[in-house]
């Protein structure tokens, strides 16, 4: 992924913590189920949680969705496409310090930013399919019809993620 489109960003203050490796960051994705996606708008960001799929091609990370084609949502992506996501996996696990306020969670991260593209044609089918692929952890090997009726009914949108970083604190006692 880091030779890719998609830049792999390890500045941070808790350095110890940033994930660089691509293998660890695919992982994380493949376990994960919910993006938050932000959206430009004023006068407060506007911020949704979605079911998403995912690949990394030449093109770099492509994140898939799927939702209503019309709304504020759909608004919003066709006035400006430039988009921020974060995707994060907190655990059950706390992390109790002293003092306590230095206590926390353990957790995963991968922040974001990137376009969003609205899919037609053949490219909805593929994104459909990363999608199911995604939940039904099949390794791409299950295969799925979508009918053109209920696809056209629908939106269905690509993120090309041009920068990313990932962090992680996974102490466990």
């Amino acid at each position: 992924m880091s030779e890719l489109p998609t830049t792999i960003h390890t500045e941070m203050r808790r350095r110890e913590r940033a994930v660089d490796d691509p293998v660890l960051i695919k992982a994380f994705l493949q376990r994960s189920r919910v993006a938050i996606l932000a959206f430009n708008e004023e006068p407060y960001p506007y911020v949704v949680p979605l079911s998403y799929g995912f690949e990394i091609n030449d093109d770099g990370l492509i994140l898939y969705f799927h939702g209503a084609s019309e709304g504020h949502k759909a608004e919003l992506m066709n006035q400006n496409p430039q988009v921020r996501f974060v995707i994060a996996e907190p655990s059950a696990t706390i992390v109790i310090d002293d003092p306590v306020c230095k206590s926390g969670q353990n957790y995963f991260s991968v922040i974001g930013s990137g376009y969003i593209k609205s899919l037609q044609g053949e490219a909805r089918v593929h994104a459909m399919e990363q999608l199911m692929h995604h939940y039904a952890a099949d390794n791409g090997e299950l295969s799925w019809d979508f009918p053109e009726d209920v696809l056209s009914s629908m939106g269905v949108w690509a993120l090309y993620v041009k920068e990313l970083s990932a962090k992680t604190h996974q102490e466990m006692f």
